[in-house]
């Protein structure tokens, strides 16, 4: 037996709380396998099967999120470490790629050879029970502590020496900011004005925009503050369509009137920039299902805009569909925001809430489910 490879085993905090004889069943298993300098060894998004210990050489793990230009390098991992070790539990799709900067010799499990032993050996499966649960209290803290960081991120205040001010530019810049971000440092105050994500002017001493900013930028200390001025939901234009009667320019505006109330709401508490990504989601996997969806054009950035005059002929279908993208757009974002299991799903405007009462979109919405 390899009692270094052995003792890396043990380490594993998938296995720390397995007996060594069970442990040695898992030993046995292992494999070699080596892998080239610039080798991908686990690509984002392909299916988890392999567990891999590091004997030599080391790798790189990045994601490339779909709205970033270059990978994030999350970590780079030597002799002793450790990776994919969930994906022998779940077989889940790999949330990063992990590929070898120089020649890297691993040992491997299969996920296939793993689930065959638990087969033979309930013990084994007992005990990853009891570990998987711990596992997930401590993910749910760290997933509460994230989402206070994330809120941060929404209505930020804090120190410049945390963040800096490039950083907070870029924020302002990507989420499309409508508003104010506030500098202070001892008696000095900087405000720059933004609309839609673009820099309209920046008020410091009564100084040229460029000669601020070269200051500004070489500011160590201080404070800031990002201010968002709240949408104006009377200011949008509702949409208008010569063939509507009445009753359905009367629903079609409600319902207008009620998806911009509640897209303002899940901006102050989930971000334009994650708010636009979820709807084209809820959006891509709706297109299957409803040929309507073409006739619907809603955007988040740079500014909440809906338009649904293209909708010539309404009917029921339109409830349905609409209480559909609400709940699968709820459902992206509570991946990374906490907390919207809470969210209110009924208006605060009694004739809106009336309207949608009467077209049974609520009871549609809860049934969304079942639906899709």
């Amino acid at each position: 037996m390899d009692k270094i490879l052995f003792e890396q085993l043990k380490r594993v905090p998938l296995f720390s709380e397995i007996s060594e004889e069970d442990l040695n069943l898992i030993y046995q298993k292992l494999e070699p396998v080596y892998f080239k300098k610039g080798s991908i060894i686990i690509r984002e998004g392909d299916l988890g099967d392999c567990f891999y210990i590091i004997k030599s050489g080391s790798v790189r793990v990045e994601t490339h999120p779909e709205d970033v230009e270059h990978p994030i390098i999350l970590a780079r991992l030597e002799e002793g470490d450790y990776f994919g070790e969930m994906a022998l539990i779940t077989g889940e799709p790999r949330s990063a790629t992990v590929m070898a900067e120089t020649d890297v010799e691993v040992w491997r499990l299969r996920k296939s050879e793993f689930d065959q032993l638990i087969l033979k050996n309930p013990n084994i499966t007992l005990t990853l029970t009891h570990m998987l649960t711990h596992r997930l209290i401590k993910t749910n803290k760290a997933l509460q502590e994230t989402e206070i960081q994330f809120l941060k991120k929404i209505h930020p205040r804090g120190n410049l020496k945390d963040f800096g001010l490039i950083r907070i530019l870029n924020f302002a810049e990507q989420n499309a900011l409508t508003g104010r971000i506030i500098l202070k440092q001892d008696n000095k105050k900087a405000i720059f004005e933004y609309e839609k994500g673009q820099l309209l002017h920046l008020d410091y001493e009564d100084k040229q925009e460029d000669e601020a900013l070269d200051e500004l930028l070489n500011w160590k200390e201080g404070t800031f503050f990002i201010e968002p001025r709240l949408f104006d939901l009377d200011s949008h234009p509702l949409s208008e369509n010569p063939g509507w009667s009445k009753e359905e320019s009367h629903i079609l505006n409600a319902i207008e009137r009620y998806l911009l109330e509640k897209f303002s709401d899940l901006i102050q508490s989930a971000g334009s920039k994650n708010l636009q990504l979820a709807l084209n989601r809820a959006q891509h996997k709706l297109r299957s299902i409803f040929d309507e969806i073409e006739t619907i054009n809603i955007q988040i950035l740079p500014e909440i805009k809906i338009d649904l005059s293209q909708i010539n002929k309404f009917s029921e279908k339109y409830i349905l569909l609409f209480a559909l993208l609400l709940n699968q757009i709820l459902k992206n974002l509570s991946r990374d925001v906490i907390g919207l299991d809470f969210f209110e799903i009924r208006s605060n405007q009694p004739e809106i809430d009336e309207v949608l009462e009467q077209q049974q979109f609520y009871m549609l919405f809860e049934q969304s489910d079942d639906l899709v």
